[in-house]
């Protein structure tokens, strides 16, 4: 998928929206208010990119709504075990998913997964979290040119890290194999961390990683960075190319953070969350957060996001049938 334009997508999303007479009203007269705790179910554990971006948001998020808000991790199965729990509960707004690429990935990849991308409701793309591919620092390329043509002839001999299978890094690699025509040798790992150790002590070549987990390194010199996979360049690292300006057009591939809803969620429900998750985007603090860890921000409306889930949805799905991709179950 390829996102508007960025001034593009907040005029239409976050900074359009509330600026809009019609939900300045909704706001002073809410058409729905929760009657007990809120619970944003987040399928992973703490510290990745959408647990940042939640925890940020939830003071804010719990301010609006008047009753408390919390952040409830439910991870494993890549995402899918919190996907599940989630689309079972109540659609009366008080349970929300915190759902990333994962989610669309996960019926796709498992035939266990337990839950539907269309047991939920879209309510707000938040942001975009770009991938980045980074390599070890012997590796025998400077930039992403001489990366490409490295991988095209070496007929497999690379490896590459992730974090898992069926994760956004492992999407983006095979993306690339699958548009190039080459061949890289894919290792597992259970999470960024791990696999970044295993990168920067050199037993692995490359990966392509979300640049929340990265950035850090990347700044410091532990990781050498030499290009990013959104369709533009990103603020955070703005002298890092990307791969569809240099070496195929095109090319696309990001993870991101939405609120999704169980389907039944009825339409004021929703409409009031898509105003408290706007609301929440736009403080201060939340979008210092978004800045620090290179986050790009969308906050769109209901229509858009739902557009995204779709579109999202069959990208990824083609390509994990194109590639005989599943879940480790080990």
């Amino acid at each position: 998928m390829t996102p508007l334009p960025r001034r593009a997508a907040l005029g239409a999303g976050l900074f359009g929206a509330l600026a809009a007479p019609g939900l300045l009203r909704a706001q002073a007269t809410p058409e729905w208010s929760p009657t007990a705790q809120v619970r944003l179910i987040n399928g992973f554990a703490p510290g990745g990119s959408p647990d940042i971006l939640a925890r940020a948001m939830a003071p804010h998020a719990q301010a609006a709504l008047g009753q408390p808000f919390v952040v409830e991790n439910r991870p494993g199965a890549g995402g899918s075990i919190g996907a599940r729990y989630a689309a079972q509960q109540p659609a009366d707004g008080h349970t929300l998913f915190l759902a990333a690429v994962s989610a669309v990935i996960g019926p796709f990849m498992t035939p266990n997964a337990g839950y539907r991308v269309e047991d939920f409701r879209p309510v707000s793309l938040l942001t975009i979290t770009p991938v980045v591919l980074v390599v070890r620092q012997d590796f025998p390329a400077r930039t992403v040119q001489e990366f490409h043509r490295a991988v095209a002839g070496s007929q497999g001999r690379f490896t590459y890290a992730s974090a898992g299978s069926g994760t956004p890094h492992q999407l983006a690699a095979e993306l690339y194999s699958m548009q190039t025509g080459t061949a890289m040798t894919h290792v597992p790992f259970r999470g960024s961390a791990p696999a970044l150790t295993e990168l920067r002590a050199g037993r692995v070549d490359m990966t392509f990683v979300d640049l929340a987990s990265a950035i850090g390194q990347i700044r410091q010199g532990g990781l050498r960075a030499l290009a990013v996979t959104t369709s533009r360049r990103v603020p955070a690292l703005p002298d890092i190319p990307t791969v569809a300006e240099t070496v195929l057009p095109g090319f696309e591939a990001y993870t991101w953070v939405m609120w999704w809803v169980p389907r039944a969620t009825p339409d004021p429900v929703v409409r009031r969350l898509n105003q408290v998750a706007l609301g929440a985007l736009n403080q201060r603090d939340v979008l210092a957060r978004v800045n620090e860890f290179g986050f790009l921000l969308e906050g769109t409306d209901i229509p858009r996001a739902e557009a995204h889930v779709r579109a999202e949805t069959e990208k990824w799905s083609a390509l994990i049938r194109a590639r005989g991709l599943r879940f480790d179950e080990g």
